[in-house]
């Protein structure tokens, strides 16, 4: 019965947006329909930023970033940390990557790895356009993206520094080592530029499963719109070049940085995270491996921690009087 209780198509909007959030369908440059979220400051709040959101490889964004209410149940609004930083003033939005969610085009499938930037920069730059309560021109605007979507909010920051104030990242995907040693990984990487031109779509290359939280692993097993099959060969090349990219130019991040990972993360490589802080010029830039987790970090054990030092971070970024200095 789970695969019919999440039809996302059924779902009560308030659910999932809130008593003040909207969606709205956008046509991208490739003619595919992408459903964007935008979840404004509490009423009767002061906005201070604006929080634009990315989410992870085979997930949506409301299943990344909202609560999860356990195996076969929809993730919400209610008491999720989106409602939070509504609560503390600041303006929400984001997108279902292209072949996710309620996005169209082929489930978990992406000609470039640049599309997925792309999708995300029209939210970043139009969110302040469309008259929607509290997406204010002129409020400093931060990019945060968990797993895959670390990797796509730190390259629009690399891409578009302008565009942003910050970057937050949760167990962010800036290394493959790891990933590339598992499995048949190590035969097909060799191939992977010719597999990509042959057999784009084929879905060959296997990820790691959440062994230290089962229940968290049985939520995503039976979400029907998440994707649980092996990544497919052309995703796999365009991550694989997307973190040669960004490792290559990570000592160009200049913007303020705010860096989670655990040691205990076998999907994503906390030392790939470790050594773009380390090379990051950014002279405000903060690394935390918080204790006991994993990989999913807003919905483990310990995340109202986690949850707690963002909110502290973007605060004393929209609310310190200038020159003064900054608690990290």
């Amino acid at each position: 019965m789970a695969p019919l209780q999440l039809d996302l198509s059924t779902q009560p909007t308030e659910d999932y947006l809130g008593p003040h959030g909207s969606t709205r369908m956008h046509t991208n440059k490739s003619g595919m329909s992408i459903c964007q979220y935008y979840w404004p400051a509490a009423p009767g709040t002061k906005p201070k930023g604006i929080l634009v959101l990315a989410h992870g490889h085979g997930c949506y964004l409301q299943f990344d970033w909202l609560r999860s209410q356990g195996p076969g149940k929809h993730c919400v609004y209610e008491g999720s940390f989106v409602q939070q930083l509504n609560a503390a003033g600041y303006a929400v939005c984001g997108n279902d990557n292209r072949g996710a969610g309620r996005s169209s085009g082929l489930r978990c499938y992406c000609d470039s790895f640049d599309d997925y930037v792309s999708d995300l920069m029209d939210v970043a730059r139009t969110c302040t356009t469309l008259g929607i309560a509290s997406f204010e021109e002129g409020l400093p605007k931060f990019v945060s993206g968990m797993s895959k979507g670390g990797c796509v909010a730190l390259t629009a920051a690399l891409t578009e520094p302008a565009q942003f104030s910050g970057v937050v990242c949760l167990a962010p995907m800036v290394s493959l080592e790891k990933v590339a040693k598992k499995g048949l990984n190590p035969y097909l990487r060799p191939l992977g530029s010719l597999l990509s031109l042959l057999i784009p779509r084929a879905a060959l290359l296997s990820t790691d499963r959440n062994t230290m939280y089962p229940d968290l692993q049985a939520a995503y097993d039976v979400d029907p719109n998440c994707y649980h099959f092996p990544t497919r060969v052309r995703n796999a090349q365009e991550y694989l070049k997307a973190t040669e990219r960004l490792v290559a130019n990570q000592s160009k991040l200049r913007l303020p940085l705010l860096l989670f990972h655990a040691e205990g993360d076998t999907m994503t490589d906390p030392q790939g995270t470790k050594r773009l802080y380390e090379a990051a010029e950014s002279p405000d830039k903060t690394f935390v491996s918080p204790p006991n987790m994993w990989h999913v970090l807003l919905k483990e054990p310990g995340h109202q921690e986690v949850e707690r030092r963002i909110l502290h971070w973007l605060d004393q970024r929209t609310e310190a009087p200038a020159g003064q200095g900054l608690d990290k």
